[in-house]
């Protein structure tokens, strides 16, 4: 990053999970900048970053200097919150290792009563209990009642942990010393069990799993035809993607924008 940013007066900040404020610069000071000099960077082009593309590196290819990567972030709002888009392989890497690196449980459908399912999923397997997948001890950490998915994790995870398997069974047994047990469709990596349900529209659709009976023992439940599974790692590309599409100052621009910048700094 160039040393523009260091023009900012310092506010105190809280990044992530972090209980220590920091002293960083203020950016949301660059708003206040952009409105001042409006009427130069009204004229933008968009630009789709590419893979392994820099802020500096795009500065110099775009503008002969890498000094003007900070104009990236003032003129737009969401890398300038979430920052900068990653390579696709950098993302895959972050999505299994980091982001979602355990494995979820996909519950094979069976056709229970509507209660029957309601406690076989939504008060068993309770997050925090310890059980077997295919004979391996995991612990539960999250569950999805309206996919049928679990989320579990191991203790001893390494990278190199893999409990993914077709089909198979979950089990455990509860303080009654009563076994519970499901069969499973598959146990996948975390980065590929289900985030939501699509329509061909590309419109998140409430799905169940399973059956919603009526009074009369009868399925009501509305199917949509077809339903695409997105994926946590899915939405997490996609997401991705949307900060890659950004709005830049035309080269013709530059210099005048960020002139009038430098003077609107002095005056602060």
């Amino acid at each position: 990053m160039s040393n523009y940013f260091k023009k900012f007066p310092k506010v105190l900040y809280l990044f992530g999970d972090e209980i220590t404020p920091v002293a960083f610069q203020n950016l949301s000071k660059s708003s206040n900048y952009i409105k001042n000099i409006s009427d130069e960077i009204s004229t933008y082009i968009e630009y789709e970053i590419k893979d392994f593309e820099r802020p500096d590196s795009l500065s110099q290819q775009l503008y002969g200097t890498s000094e003007y990567d900070w104009t990236f972030f003032m003129m737009n709002d969401p890398i300038m919150e979430q920052g900068w888009p990653l390579a696709l392989q950098d993302l895959y890497q972050l999505s299994t290792t980091e982001l979602h690196k355990d494995w979820t449980c996909k519950i094979e459908y069976e056709y229970y009563t509507a209660d029957s399912v309601s406690k076989s999923i939504s008060t068993k397997y309770p997050v925090g209990q310890t059980v077997s997948v295919n004979g391996k001890s995991l612990i539960v950490k999250s569950k999805n009642i309206q996919l049928g998915e679990i989320s579990v994790y191991s203790p001893n995870y390494s990278v190199d942990s893999d409990f993914t398997a077709a089909g198979g069974l979950i089990s455990y047994t509860d303080s009654d010393n009563v076994v519970i047990e499901n069969n499973l469709v598959s146990t996948v990596k975390e980065s590929f069990g289900t985030y939501e349900y699509r329509n061909s529209q590309g419109d998140p659709i409430d799905y169940l799993y399973f059956p919603l009976y009526n009074e009369q023992g009868v399925d009501i439940q509305v199917v949509v035809t077809p339903k695409i599974a997105i994926t946590n790692l899915d939405k997490l590309i996609e997401d991705n993607d949307k900060l890659k599409k950004i709005r830049i100052i035309k080269k013709e621009l530059i210099g005048n924008v960020v002139g009038k910048y430098k003077s609107i700094l002095g005056n602060q």
